[in-house]
């Protein structure tokens, strides 16, 4: 009798070793990494503002298969290499373009008096499996350019970013890098998706969990030029990996050191991004002058791109007119 009830408790014992075993495995499994916290090297701008307009196609030409329109360039609001008051600098969303919210951009520069800097974040604006070669320093790098060319627009910086364009502003805000820039204006800024499912990516075995869960490819095409222009409709899910990991990383930074003037949109229906997390991170901030404000004007379907001529064309108006009013109280 003895003896059976050792062989039960050493069976228990394996049993639960066992279990020990393959909780750690997943406990500790590989995860969703966010690399160095620094860009990716780049090649040193022109001095010269009239010799921007060549050096962005020379570079931008080292990828073929950029669709039009959504090339990186410059829009100037009078004479080519002309420097103006202000620069504005348009950091799109994650699988979109330049195209995403346009004209907004525009519409503000012209009404300040200002050239436009449209960037386009690696691998975006081309092929779906371009999409997953990109990596977060790529995007840091994209974003620390864009400034330093909107500082050789104009004397004064308002940087205008969609999505995730709105969490690079975000890093950039908190480091050395944004010095330069005197105002940001963020529209439904990514600082959490609305399916909690993406969170997993940055959990033990992340990367693994979302191919099993979407294959290599993900997303659908929708058939409709302007939007298939605008975005990658179906692109890599590795791509998924640099945009999870920033998220999380912005979300655990110090964002207290957000000190310049910002303006955030959003929409309580945002069906891409979490609303709540918007709320909860602007609450974070830590500039003296930051405006939170509810956009109940947008037509968008799916009340993420809250504004521009492919998805919300009436809500562009008055938008722009917020911007111009939020930059005159600011007395920016």
């Amino acid at each position: 009798m003895v003896s059976k009830q050792r062989g039960w408790r050493r069976a228990a014992v394996w049993v639960l070793a066992g279990l020990l075993a393959v909780v750690l495995a997943v406990a500790l499994g590989p995860r969703n990494a966010y690399g160095p916290d620094e860009p990716a090297p780049r090649p040193a701008l022109p001095v010269d503002p009239k010799q921007l307009d060549a050096w962005l196609v020379q570079s931008e030409s080292a990828y073929p298969d950029i669709r039009p329109g959504t090339a990186k360039g410059v829009v100037w609001h009078g004479e080519t290499g002309q420097r103006t008051p202000w620069a504005v600098v348009y950091l799109h969303g994650f699988s979109a373009s330049r195209l995403e919210v346009a004209p907004l951009p525009e519409r503000v520069a012209q009404r300040l008096g200002a050239n436009v800097f449209y960037t386009r974040l690696s691998g975006n604006g081309r092929t779906g499996q371009a999409m997953g070669e990109a990596r977060v320093q790529d995007w840091l790098a994209d974003t620390v350019e864009a400034v330093r060319i909107g500082r050789l627009l104009g004397d004064r910086v308002l940087v205008l970013a969609t999505s995730t364009g709105g969490t690079l502003g975000t890093w950039l805000a908190t480091r050395p890098e944004g010095a330069d820039v005197s105002a940001y204006v963020f529209i439904s800024p990514n600082f959490g998706p609305k399916n909690r499912l993406s969170e997993l990516i940055n959990g033990p075995w992340g990367q693994q969990l979302a191919f099993w869960l979407e294959g290599e490819m993900r997303g659908e095409v929708s058939g409709k030029p302007d939007e298939a222009r605008g975005w990658t409709e179906r692109y890599a899910t590795r791509a998924l990996f640099p945009m999870m990991a920033l998220v999380q990383h912005v979300r655990d930074s110090d964002l207290s050191a957000f000190r310049t003037p910002v303006l955030v949109f959003y929409a309580p229906g945002d069906r891409t991004v979490e609303p709540e997390q918007t709320r909860q991170v602007f609450a974070r901030l830590g500039s003296p002058r930051k405006t939170l404000e509810a956009v109940n004007y947008s037509e968008a379907e799916g009340q993420h791109v809250l504004a521009g001529d492919i998805r919300a064309p009436r809500a562009t108006g008055p938008m722009t007119e917020r911007i111009l009013g939020w930059l005159a109280e600011q007395d920016l």
